[in-house]
């Protein structure tokens, strides 16, 4: 005869208590890092202890991060059927179809919503938006093409096979291989170079329809035909003078230094701005780290203070130059 006790222990599993509250704990901290796929793991396994619908959006949300594009549909269509009225949630449903280029059914559930359901002005509008651009894409008739041989070199991990890509697609009518090259700016660990030459190439043909970029774990979402350089190239401007004031008579050689730095820095980061936006921080930057690139022997501090900033303030900026250089291939 088995006594209770025994019978517990084959027929019960014993779970660490407060495991459920300690997943989701674990999952928000590696949500804020950033780290999509931490999180993802800890909130599905939270999910089959107990689950609820913010726990759900949360897994919906780590899928988009990732580019899991179908199995956060999927999340997010069964979450929408519980929560009709979440307006969020619609909204990222169906900026999900917009990445799955799925037009006809983001059109359907768009006109639905609108139909049965009441919107701020500002959302309304935006909805509205969204559903000429997917009318619009229906009626789209791009050229046939065979994508295979680009699809191949661009999704290679090899970063020259990239490029050669890049180049042929120079002499193509991008906008017939526009999914392929909004799947490569999505994807982050493609390299961050490449991805500006992509975008360069978009604006030159004034592609007039949205893609997202993601760089060093920031996203953007453009449309090429309208971006505009001059922001970014007058706070560039305004840095290379402000280094050209403090360094170029003393040395010229190493403001040359400091220029080239600079100009990788700011190529690897388009569209992105350089943050923060404050020209002394930067100058000072770049002069410790053209100063450490030649083997020049000076203080960080005596150069922050020939800028008028503080060392701690222009440390992590000096980190973000380093880390572009070591990956810099122009």
């Amino acid at each position: 005869m088995i006594d209770g006790d025994d019978a517990m222990k084959k027929n019960n599993i014993v779970r660490f208590p407060h495991l459920h509250a300690r997943l989701l704990e674990k999952g928000w901290e590696a949500l804020q890092e950033k780290q999509y796929e931490t999180a993802l793991q800890f909130f599905l396994e939270a999910s089959e202890l107990k689950s609820d619908s913010e726990l759900e959006m949360c897994i919906v949300v780590c899928f988009v991060e990732i580019g899991e594009w179908k199995e956060a549909k999927a999340r997010c269509q069964q979450l929408l059927e519980k929560k009709k009225e979440d307006v969020q949630l619609l909204q990222m449903y169906v900026s999900i179809l917009l990445q799955l280029q799925q037009y006809e059914e983001m059109e359907t559930v768009i006109r639905d919503a609108l139909a049965h359901r009441f919107f701020s002005p500002a959302t309304r509008d935006h909805l509205l938006q969204l559903l000429q651009f997917s009318e619009k894409m229906q009626h789209r008739l791009p050229r046939a093409v065979d994508d295979q041989p680009i699809r191949q070199l661009l999704e290679s991990p090899r970063l020259d096979d990239q490029l050669q890509a890049i180049q042929q697609l120079e002499n193509e009518q991008v906008v017939s291989y526009l999914p392929l090259i909004q799947a490569y700016l999505w994807n982050e660990a493609n390299h961050p170079m490449a991805k500006t030459m992509v975008v360069r190439l978009l604006t030159a043909q004034r592609v007039n329809e949205q893609v997202t970029i993601r760089k060093f774990g920031q996203t953007m979402t453009v449309i090429p035909a309208e971006l505009d350089e001059l922001a970014t190239t007058a706070f560039a401007i305004n840095v290379l003078q402000q280094l050209e004031r403090t360094m170029a008579n003393d040395n010229p050689s190493l403001y040359e230094v400091a220029s080239h730095l600079w100009h990788r820095y700011i190529y690897a980061l388009y569209p992105f701005p350089p943050l923060p936006s404050l020209v002394e921080h930067w100058a000072a930057a770049l002069h410790i780290c053209a100063c450490h690139s030649q083997g020049i022997e000076e203080k960080t501090e005596t150069i922050a203070k020939r800028y008028g900033v503080g060392e701690d303030d222009v440390m992590p900026l000096c980190k973000k130059l380093y880390e572009i250089e070591e990956i810099s291939f122009i």
